[in-house]
């Protein structure tokens, strides 16, 4: 009901606004829900993630098809392990987006059994990516858990040099899944090509944060233009923009013009991410997170950081010089305790709902409804998120 009260405010006006009172209840439980139902395909957002969750084990199946691992049957078993143990846990949201991508963008009578399964196939090469991706970053972070576990590396029968072999192990599996699902596909180049290029982006983005975080107490770099670059290329990319061009992709919907449409809302959807990522790890809940934060103790380029000191006297810059990037308790304590008194938290809010209506603005100048309707499903869902 939430989602489809905000996608009739936001599809179809002003005057369907959640903000007002205009129309009741009855009308939206009568109307939007019909709307959402055709413009979404009758998606089920809890059924595809049960679907989606269960497309795993014969994902993991198709890889162990390889003729080595056939060879080397400890090698099978291991693979099976590290891919169970790197991809699963978490919140699913780039192999769903993915298959959400493909359902609203293909035509009904097109969508069978066997496209859900190539759409959800793809949603795993998205996660099993994101395996890739954290698990070298935990290392280079020093992280100690990870969706309540944990990190890979810290795991008794894991240790650092096989972490950092079952990262390449997990990087071919994605590389292994694609060919053999999709080789003979018109668009087996496409998916190889944004997978790459994706994997690219993300390795500059990370590059820009180590570097960042390694000139300690120098905080020159510490400014909104270069904080957006980090985030546009070390999460956007791979967290939005692949997912949906994937779907895309599928559904052969992809031409210049829904291009450049996912190119710029996702980076929208990106940021947004990111800036609630930062917020999240200072002052989210590790009951709901299930990692410790660790930005502060790093001395990351973080969305609070930037802010604290642009509104910094110089009394609150010389405690953020003397404590961030350092490990010590009291330390990090008093960080978050100055972001308390610069206001940051409000500060946060607002800037969060800016984001969201210049997102909703953008997405309502979009010409066809089904891209309207995709972003605003995946807005919703990441608008005022806890984890």
């Amino acid at each position: 009901m939430n989602i489809c009260r905000k996608l009739a405010g936001n599809v179809f006006g002003k005057g369907f606004s959640m903000a007002t009172n205009e129309f009741c209840d009855s009308f939206l439980c009568r109307t939007v829900p019909r709307f959402c139902s055709t413009v979404t395909n009758n998606l089920d957002l809890k059924k595809e993630r049960e679907e989606f969750l269960n497309a795993l084990p014969g994902v993991i199946d198709v890889i162990a098809k390889h003729p080595k691992f056939k060879e080397i049957p400890l090698a099978e078993e291991w693979m099976r392990k590290v891919i169970n143990g790197t991809v699963t846990g978490g919140k699913n949201a780039r192999g769903l987006n993915t298959v959400i991508s493909y359902r609203m963008f293909e035509s009904p009578e097109k969508i069978n059994e066997e496209t859900l399964r190539q759409a959800r196939t793809l949603g795993w090469c998205a996660e099993i990516l994101q395996a890739f991706l954290v698990v070298l970053d935990d290392m280079m972070d020093g992280s100690v858990s990870r969706r309540g576990q944990p990190c890979w590396y810290l795991r008794a029968d894991v240790g650092i040099g096989h972490a950092i072999n079952d990262a390449i192990l997990i990087y071919y599996c994605l590389q292994q899944l694609l060919r053999a699902n999709f080789e003979n596909s018109p668009h087996y180049l496409a998916y190889v090509h944004n997978f790459n290029e994706v994997l690219f982006y993300t390795c500059i983005g990370q590059h820009l944060d180590i570097m960042t975080g390694q000139q300690k107490k120098d905080y020159n770099l510490f400014t909104r233009e270069h904080y957006e670059s980090i985030i546009i290329n070390k999460s956007a990319y791979y967290t939005y923009k692949l997912p949906l061009m994937l779907g895309m992709i599928l559904s052969n919907r992809f031409n210049e013009e829904t291009h450049k449409n996912v190119e710029n809302i996702s980076l929208l959807l990106g940021k947004l991410f990111q800036m609630q990522d930062d917020y999240i790890d200072c002052f989210g809940d590790k009951s709901l997170t299930g990692k410790l934060g660790n930005d502060i103790q790093e001395g990351k380029c973080t969305w609070l950081a930037v802010n604290a000191l642009n509104r910094c006297s110089d009394k609150h810059r010389k405690v953020f010089k003397v404590c961030y990037g350092s490990k010590e308790p009291a330390h990090v304590e008093r960080i978050k305790q100055l972001y308390v008194e610069l206001n940051i938290p409000q500060v946060f809010k607002q800037e969060e709902n800016e984001i969201y209506n210049f997102i909703i603005q953008k997405i309502n100048n979009l010409p066809l409804a089904s891209e309207r309707a995709l972003y605003q499903v995946i807005l919703n869902e990441l608008y005022g998120r806890k984890r």
